[in-house]
Order: structure tokens, then C-alpha cells, then sequence
């Protein structure tokens, strides 16, 4: 929450084109899918919320995630230039959702950790601001109340999605910045070392004050010509 992700995907597409091919929220699709037409439905307007339907709701976005994974990986294999597939969202997002957390969450969708970090070359987290400015997080959700959770559920979910990628061998979490445009250009490094795309007349960008991030970019840096995707976590 309050992580300026929509802002950093649209300025990713804009910055490169047709070598970046973004696979949007799967859970926002499925709850936006009229119910009269098949969706799962909206709690507390089309349907009541339950635990069936929270597991059912679940098990159609693990679904729609790996189908919309492997589409898009395809058609972005196809391109005559390198290419990169960011996910908003991955697979074991779901388990920030889960009472108990992953290993539940793996339990009951019948899923294997390592097949779901083999999903990704990385994971980018960008913090909420919740998590690294609470004082400030209110005071937005104090401007625009309907816009945000309240600080300790951001703060929670947060910590969650992150806890659900440990173990993963380039999970990296991107605090927040002083302006959207430092956390774009952070971004946008991971995936240009990651993902071997680059602008075009893009000169050589760093990791400002933040070596660690940028080595295990280097370390990770694929050369595999086979495409797998790039996930960027809430």
C-alpha cells in the first residue's frame, strides 16, 4: 500500500517500449470481472465474505497467474529484441493473505516453494511508506481516507509479501525514496542489469548510495536467452 507501484510500471512502459511486457494485478481483473458473468464476486456486494470463498478466490488468481505467466512469456519470446516480463504481483503474494502465512499457503494450493521462486530472475519489493514513514502515511491517509489501509495493516502486509520471497536468490526491497523518480531509476537498473534491456542513447546508470543492491544485480545478471519473468512486489 502507498508504494507508488502503478507509478514506476508506467513509467517502466514508457521508458522502454515494446521490450517490456507487464502482466497487471490478477486479483484486481478477477474482482473486476462482472459476477452475473462468471467473476468470483465482491464481498459485501455481490457476495458474503467467507473462508470458501477467500481459498476459492485464491486458487482462480494462482490459475489466471500462471496461465497470464506463461502467454505473456511466449509472446515476449517472440520479439526480434531481448525482452522482459515484470509481473505485478507473483504467485506467493497470496500468502501475505493466509492466516499462517506461506507454509499454509503452499499447503492448500498443492505448491512447491521452489518452483514458485524459480518463477522469477528477481523480486522487486518497494516498501510501503507505512513501513519506512509511518508519520507521513498517515498523513495521507488522513487527506484521502479511502485511498489507504490504516499504518499497522499497510505495515503488516507489507512485512508479509516480503516474508513470502525469502529465500529467493535476488529478492530486493527498494525503501522509500525522497521522489518517485529515485525509486523509477532504481528500478529501472535491476532491469537493465537483470533483464539486459537498455533505452534507447541510455547511458550506464548506478545504484546511488546503495552498493549492496547493485552488486547482487551484477551477481545475478542473467545470460540465459531464455525469458522468464521479472516480478515487482507491492
Amino acid at each position: 500500500p502507498c508504494a507508488v507501484k502503478s507509478q514506476v510500471l508506467d513509467a517502466l512502459k514508457a521508458e522502454y517500449g515494446n521490450k517490456l511486457h507487464v502482466l497487471p494485478e490478477v486479483a484486481t481483473q478477477l474482482l473486476e470481472m462482472p459476477y452475473e458473468q462468471g467473476g468470483v464476486g465482491m464481498p459485501g456486494k455481490d457476495v458474503a465474505w467467507s473462508r470458501e470463498w477467500q481459498d476459492n478466490f485464491q486458487r482462480r488468481i494462482i490459475e489466471k497467474q500462471l496461465e497470464d505467466e506463461t502467454l505473456l512469456t511466449q509472446i515476449a519470446s517472440l520479439s526480434q529484441e531481448e525482452a522482459v516480463l515484470i509481473c505485478d504481483r507473483g504467485i506467493l503474494d497470496g500468502a501475505a493473505y493466509v492466516e499462517n502465512g506461506r507454509e499454509d499457503f503452499l499447503a492448500q494450493n498443492h505448491l512447491e516453494l521452489e518452483q514458485c521462486l524459480e518463477l522469477y530472475d528477481a523480486v522487486i519489493h518497494l516498501n510501503s511508506l507505512a513501513t519506512d514513514n509511518p508519520q507521513l502515511y498517515e498523513e495521507l491517509k488522513h487527506s484521502n481516507p479511502s485511498r489507504f489501509e490504516d499504518g499497522e495493516t499497510a505495515r503488516k502486509i507489507d512485512e508479509a509479501i516480503a516474508a513470502a520471497y525469502e529465500g529467493h536468490q535476488a529478492l530486493i526491497r527498494i525503501p522509500t525514496q525522497p521522489s518517485i523518480e529515485d525509486k523509477i531509476s532504481y528500478c529501472r537498473q535491476i532491469v537493465e542489469n537483470i533483464g539486459g534491456i537498455k533505452r534507447e542513447g541510455n547511458a550506464e546508470l548506478g545504484f546511488a548510495d546503495n552498493e549492496a543492491n547493485a552488486e547482487m544485480d551484477m551477481e545475478t545478471r542473467s545470460d540465459r536467452k531464455s525469458l522468464k519473468p521479472i516480478t515487482e512486489i507491492n
